[in-house]
């Protein structure tokens, strides 16, 4: 093993992870791969949804082109990942600025050698620290750039990563963070669930925040304070309250 792979191995051991954002990862760092150096200029896979690849284009006429290639792209998808990739859909939007290299020509992604190293490390970690073993793995392999998304951990170069920033404005996660937010469980996993934690827990210091001086006048308020500190650390039980309101609940 490579000096700086046992390097990088060691602290991502440290993280837990989860099969599906190994599989998508996987699936999503493949992109380049499979359409090409000249098209993945012009696209962007942004996601993995169930057995569907979100793939952004920068216009309706690129979206309409790229259809007359959509099987092609999933014959590529079988071959390298057998059943993981059944449907291809073409969205319109912005896309995130490409990294060049030297002469102008953009990092290339991981080869399929890389993939296939990457999976054979994942397979000898413990099942909740594939996912982790393999990004590290990946990362250094494909010598992709960009320190980890505060969000999901994915080396990237912009933050939040493009797939945590698309599900910052999802309304179907956004609706599931206020459902986590009043305590209620949810079906969500991967990013998207860990988006929905950062929508809640904002949420959540942010109205702690907001009620803490009223709360310090008015003590009909406190127990308002307190539903909202006990649904806090209920999601987050190894972070602590802000100071003033652990203060004032811990009263005299």
């Amino acid at each position: 093993m490579p000096r700086k792979l046992e390097e990088v191995i060691p602290e991502a051991l440290r993280r837990a992870g989860g099969e599906e954002r190994l599989r998508r990862g996987l699936v999503l760092a493949a992109w380049r791969e499979v359409a090409g150096r000249e098209l993945a200029r012009i696209t962007e896979a942004v996601a993995l949804e169930g057995e569907t690849l979100l793939v952004q284009v920068p216009d309706p006429v690129v979206a309409h082109q790229l259809t007359y290639s959509r099987l092609a792209l999933l014959k590529r998808y079988e071959a390298r990942f057998p059943g993981m990739v059944k449907e291809i859909r073409f969205q319109v939007g912005k896309l995130e600025a490409k990294a060049e290299g030297e002469g102008g020509v953009s990092p290339p992604g991981p080869s399929p050698e890389a993939s296939r190293k990457a999976l054979a490390l994942a397979e000898k970690a413990p099942p909740g620290l594939r996912e982790a073993v393999a990004r590290a793995a990946l990362a250094l392999l494909a010598r992709r750039r960009g320190s980890p998304c505060p969000l999901c951990e994915a080396p990237s170069q912009t933050h939040p990563c493009p797939t945590c920033r698309r599900l910052l404005g999802d309304l179907g996660v956004r609706k599931e963070a206020e459902r986590l937010k009043r305590g209620k469980p949810t079906g969500l996993a991967g990013e998207a669930l860990l988006v929905a934690r950062h929508l809640a827990r904002t949420a959540l210091l942010q109205e702690m925040r907001d009620l803490y001086p009223e709360a310090l006048r008015k003590e009909e308020l406190r127990p308002l304070l307190e539903d909202l500190a006990r649904r806090f650390q209920a999601l987050f039980p190894e972070e602590p309250l802000p100071e003033g309101v652990r203060s004032l609940l811990k009263g005299p």
